[in-house]
Order: C-alpha cells, then structure tokens, then sequence
C-alpha cells in the first residue's frame, strides 16, 4: 500500500512528516517546487484541461484582496500567464502521479492554487484523493476522499441520521467553542449593547473558497448585507434588527455599511457566542458560525452551498425571494428537528471527524488517520453502505 502527501515547504509539510513516520504502510511527502523533464511529454493532454474556473476563482480572491484585479487589462494577462502556469503544473504533477503509480493523493484543501491542479491531474489518472482541512469541530481535523466544505462527504438527507443507530450508544456534549483570533491589522472595536430582538449574520473572509467556489448568488459581503437587510424589511417587523459582525481574520474593515441602514448595527467588539446566544436566529452564507450556531441550538439559514444544507436541520435560501419565505417560516415558529441536529453531530464526532488537532499529531490521531486511509473505519463502513 502506497499514499503519496503532497504539499508546498510549509505547516502542512512538517505535519506530514511527523505524521507518515508513524504510519505502519508506505508513504512519501513530495515537496513543490522542483520541475520534471517527463512533464514535456504531458504538455498535449494538459493543453485539452479546461482551467477556466480556476482561474476564474483565483480572481474572485484575488478582487476581494484589491481592486485593481478588477482592471479588464490585468485580468486578460493574468488569466493567460496563468494558464500556462497551470498546464505545465499539470503536465508535471500528470508525470509524478503517473510514475509514482501511489495507490491515492493526500493533499490540503484541493480547491486553491496549486493544490487543485495537483487533484486534477490524479482525478484525471482516476485516482483516489485524500483531502485534508481544518475539523468541523472544535479540537478535530477533517481527512475526506471526497472533498472539503460543502464537497465533504456528509450525508445530506435527514432521513440518514434518523437512522443512525449508533447514535444512541455514543455520547455527545457540544465541544468548548474556540475564539478567533483577531488578524492584526484590525481595529479594536468595544461591545456594544445589544438590540432585544434580532438576527445575527457573521461575515467571512472574502477571498475563502468557502465564498468562491460554494456561494453562488452572493459574491461579496456587500451583497449579503444587502440581501439580508432587505428581506428583513420586507418582513415589516420595526422591532426586529440585524446583527452583522466582521469575521476576524479579515484584515479590512466595512465602514462604509456601518451607518448604511438602520435596521442594521455592526457588533464587531462582541463575543461571537453571546450573539449567537442572544439571536432569535443566525443567517450564514456556509460558515462554521452556522455549524456553532447548531452546536448552541438556535435556528440557521444558509445561503450558500453548505456542507450542513440538510433538510430538517437548517432552512436554505438559494436567492433573495427564498430567504424572504425562509424567514416568514421562521417567524411562524420553524424548528430543526432536534433528533436530526443530535444525531448529526453525534455522526461528526464519532464517525466523520478524526480526533485531535492536526498540529499536534497525538498518537490517537495518527492512528485514527491511519484507519481513514486505509478504509478500517466505521466511517468507510457507512460509506460503503450508502453507496
């Protein structure tokens, strides 16, 4: 059995090799950077991939960073400079994989530069792929054979926990919630007092594939202020305010909305848990706030792709006129299904996440990474009978 981890000299490449000379089968870290003479004979089949989306959501980061990538000059260069780059990326890692013959890929992410040209040029030589990420949960990580975010592979119908037996033998108590750290070019902000009634609606990093790849209708957090401040007028509810708040690795502040609307504040200073807490509910777009929001029991609409969209479990609005109806359904009294919410974290715990935080590679983790890679886990269990 051979894996082969691939990774830039960086966090994720000291982790993986701490990790792979504890593992019981054969691994090798292959480290970016270093160009191979076979690639040439790939150049023809890399000239047939189609890298248009990729590219075009390297730009969407790249805009939210700067405007002058909105420049139709810069952007024409830019996107033929990097369709050379990547077509001889792939040629390369097309050579590797096809040398190498691993029996699967394990990778960070898979949705950014480089990484995802890597995955494209194994899933074009049909073979497996292992994506790491950060864990749904506090204190875990995520290793997946399907993908990351709303490409995990969850189940999304309700109908599958409900008959999650195992559920009913292990124990859940919501995790301690982590605080972000703040990134330091942001502003101090102090707390303020909050309104008595409102939805709470946190703001995410807009360069994150989490935006680019897996929000649809809404490309910047200029447009989900926009979306949710008029649903909720629509509503005609005078009492009723929304709570946004900056997510705060996101260096850059949105001033110019802060006085936009009065039906909306900004609660930058606040402790994400007291608003969750205080929120009748919360509106996401696919953060982990919504996952936490879950975890502390209030009521979450998502309005991107989600890897938590499960009917009974949230409410989802794929356009303005369904987050209008998503929240008159709230204020008729709609509320998740709290089988459905228990037994879907009891499954994130014990089955899909892997225990432990990837830094600091316990031996617990290690050995449950082990078992996901080489399908001895309840997790491929269940995948397999789903399939």
């Amino acid at each position: 059995m051979a894996f082969i981890f691939i990774s830039r000299s960086n966090v994720h490449a000291r982790y993986y090799k701490k990790l792979i000379k504890q593992l019981s089968f054969n691994c090798t870290l292959h480290i970016m950077g270093v160009p191979r003479l076979g690639a040439l004979k790939y150049l023809k089949i890399a000239s047939q991939v189609d890298f248009n989306k990729v590219i075009a959501n390297q730009l969407l980061r790249k805009q939210a960073r700067n405007s002058l990538w909105s420049n139709a000059v810069i952007i024409k260069v830019y996107t033929m400079f990097m369709l050379c780059v990547e077509r001889c990326r792939f040629a390369k890692y097309y050579d590797l994989l096809k040398s190498e013959s691993p029996e699967a890929l394990v990778i960070w992410n898979g949705n950014k530069l480089p990484n995802i040209t890597v995955c494209m040029a194994a899933k074009q030589l049909g073979l497996t792929t292992y994506f790491y990420e950060n864990g749904l949960l506090p204190g875990t990580t995520s290793l997946d054979p399907s993908g990351i975010n709303y490409a995990a592979s969850l189940p999304r119908k309700s109908q599958f926990y409900l008959n999650f037996d195992k559920a009913n033998q292990l124990p859940f108590s919501a995790p301690e919630l982590i605080p972000r750290i703040n990134h330091k070019k942001r502003c101090q902000f102090d707390a303020i007092e909050l309104p008595e009634r409102y939805l709470f609606v946190p703001f995410q990093v807009p360069h994150d594939t989490q935006i680019a790849c897996y929000s649809p209708w809404l490309k910047s957090m200029e447009a989900l202020y926009d979306a949710v401040v008029a649903s909720v007028r629509e509503l005609a509810d005078p009492n009723l305010k929304v709570v946004f708040k900056e997510h705060p690795s996101w260096h850059k502040h949105y001033a110019h909305l802060y006085d936009k609307d009065d039906v909306a504040i900004f609660a930058n200073g606040n402790c994400t848990r007291e608003l969750i807490n205080g929120a009748e509910a919360v509106i996401t777009i696919n953060s982990t706030v919504g996952l936490e929001s879950l975890l502390l029991d209030k009521q979450v609409i998502a309005l991107g792709l989600a890897c938590y969209n499960i009917d009974e479990l949230v409410l989802h609005a794929s356009d303005q006129a369904t987050l209008i109806k998503c929240l008159e359904k709230l204020q008729n009294g709609w509320q998740a299904n709290s089988i459905v919410r228990d037994k879907f974290f009891t499954y994130l715990k014990h089955v899909y996440c892997l225990p432990g935080v990837w830094k600091e590679c316990t031996t617990e983790h290690v050995e449950a990474v082990e078992k996901r890679l080489t399908q001895q886990d309840t997790f491929a269990q269940l995948s397999q009978k789903e399939s």
